[in-house]
């Protein structure tokens, strides 16, 4: 029998009291449960707009109205209603898991890459299976190799970073924090999945409500908690919304753990990428001529019918500005229907960038899915260039999966031990869409500041792409390729990565950082 909130609550009272979890509404939408029954009645209203607070002189009508539009599924009336939540303390597991596993929501997140991981209050979460001395030793030596990591590479980042910024490399002092940054962004590598963060988080009440439903049903107890204080947030803003909240499903039927079948399943997923970080499996055959078609309908008097019309920047600008509004453009929208499936393995840390990509869904799994035990990381190119460190990151990554496997004899459920996974742990999944967000996502992706290894599969996305579509030569590159006609061709300013990339062709896309 499914618990009412009061009584999941009371259940959990200990743990929630003991999480290092906080939440809190920085903002939210007035009247969120009023909104449900005004928007659902203004609908057969000859009124005109019926306003939430003019529901309380109706209530029984209005209650009754919520009640029914959301037993029958009438869920748009729950999407009005949005709340923004002040989340700390949560795992890098979870918001991947969790939080940024599905397309609605928009989260603000405290960066690896640009912020160094501290030890001046608890940095890591973990399940109480999980809360032994021996655990956060483990805890203390990543640390410790994260900031020691930092320290080999400084070095080797200083010399390529002041070798592509030889103005900058006449003040070196003045851009020390830059090159460290660089540093950091390869060490956070070796950082546990554990690792906390806070961020903003936003949603709608329906997707709210759906987390409530599920928060029982993959017997994630982070998720739970995280989701009973959201909850609990939400009615200290508005208690009617207590009518909406639904019964948790109970647990899904348990999944057998097999590192061996797990460990197969990798290594066969690995020879068919052969080397890629991500592999065209399937697109839409004959694009370029359905693009053409599609075209002599939206612009029958233009002449526009070629791929070029609608995919280079000097005659669709809208393709190449930093606002992207093309999704309101009806020229842009041809692109909804040249579809790409990818193969993709990406480390933990570079997918938890890539699946804010929400318009490009990827079937991602379980992390407890693809735990084999065995030693399974990425290394990140810049550690190819540096002896020292990449000897350094090996033996930690000894360390680790040794350490995961000990735990595992010792009787540590399978998905507890996904929190010690490191940053460099992969995940191995499909992404599928259009043109349309597939070109976003490469003008994004393709410039020489993004993260390296997103950098290098949207290349050979790009690549492939054209490779399928020929018709597509000439038309992908990184967001400075695609500015010809505007001033100035780099829109990252102050960050920009020091090189022409907009005399390059895919063909001679190469970096280090």
């Amino acid at each position: 029998m499914p618990l009412t909130f009061e009584k999941e609550v009371a259940r959990f009272y200990t743990k929630l009291e003991k999480s290092p979890i906080r939440v809190r509404v920085i903002s939210h939408t007035p009247h969120p449960y009023d909104l449900a029954p005004a928007s659902a009645r203004t609908c057969y209203s000859s009124k005109g707009l019926l306003l939430p607070e003019e529901m309380e002189a109706s209530r029984e009508i209005a209650d009754k109205v919520a009640r029914q539009t959301l037993k029958a599924g009438h869920l748009t009336t729950r999407q009005h209603a949005h709340f923004v939540f002040g989340i700390e303390g949560v795992s890098r597991r979870l918001i991947w898991q969790f939080l940024h596993a599905h397309p609605f929501y928009n989260s603000e997140q405290v960066s690896q890459r640009y912020v160094p991981i501290k030890k001046n209050r608890r940095w890591y979460t973990l399940p109480a299976e999980l809360d032994f001395e021996e655990i956060h030793e483990y805890h203390e030596n990543l640390h410790s190799a994260y900031e020691q990591l930092i320290s080999i590479l400084e070095p080797k980042v200083s010399e390529i970073y002041f070798s592509l910024h030889k103005i900058k490399a006449l003040a070196p002092e003045k851009y020390r924090s830059e090159v460290r940054k660089k540093a950091m962004e390869v060490a956070r590598y070796v950082m546990p999945l554990s690792t906390n963060a806070y961020l903003y988080h936003t949603i709608s009440l329906l997707t709210l409500l759906r987390y409530a439903y599920l928060m029982d049903y993959y017997e994630d107890e982070e998720a739970k908690i995280l989701t009973l204080k959201m909850l609990q947030a939400a009615l200290e803003v508005d208690p009617r919304l207590k009518e909406d909240i639904p019964p948790s499903l109970p647990p899904g039927a348990p999944k057998p753990f097999s590192p061996k079948k797990i460990r197969v399943m990798q290594e066969q997923f690995d020879e068919k990428l052969a080397g890629k970080r991500s592999l065209l499996v399937s697109y839409t055959p004959n694009g370029a001529e359905k693009l053409k078609e599609i075209m002599d309908i939206l612009c029958p008097s233009s002449g526009m019918n070629d791929v070029k019309d609608v995919l280079s920047p000097q005659r669709n600008p809208l393709l190449a500005d930093t606002l992207y509004p093309t999704s309101l453009d009806p020229l842009s929208r041809a692109l909804n229907h040249i579809h790409f499936t990818f193969a993709k393995k990406l480390s933990h840390t570079a997918d938890s960038q890539e699946q804010r990509h929400r318009t490009l869904p990827g079937s991602r799994p379980r992390l407890e899915d693809q735990l084999s035990l065995e030693k399974d990381f990425i290394i990140p190119t810049l550690l190819e260039h540096s002896e020292e460190a990449k000897k350094f990151y090996l033996e930690t990554m000894d360390y680790i999966f040794s350490f995961i496997k000990d735990q595992y004899a010792r009787g540590i459920s399978p998905l507890s031990l996904t929190y010690l996974l490191p940053n460099a742990f992969p995940v191995r999944y499909y992404e599928s869409g259009d043109l349309l967000y597939f070109f976003h996502k490469w003008k994004t992706r393709l410039c020489y500041n993004a993260q390296e290894e997103i950098f290098y599969s949207s290349l050979d996305e790009a690549k492939q792409a054209q490779q399928a579509i020929p018709e597509l030569e000439g038309l992908l590159g990184a967001p400075c390729y695609l500015r010809e006609m505007l001033k100035p061709r780099c829109p990252e300013g102050d960050h920009f990565c020091g090189i022409k990339v907009w005399q390059l062709p895919l063909a001679q896309y190469q970096r280090i950082l």
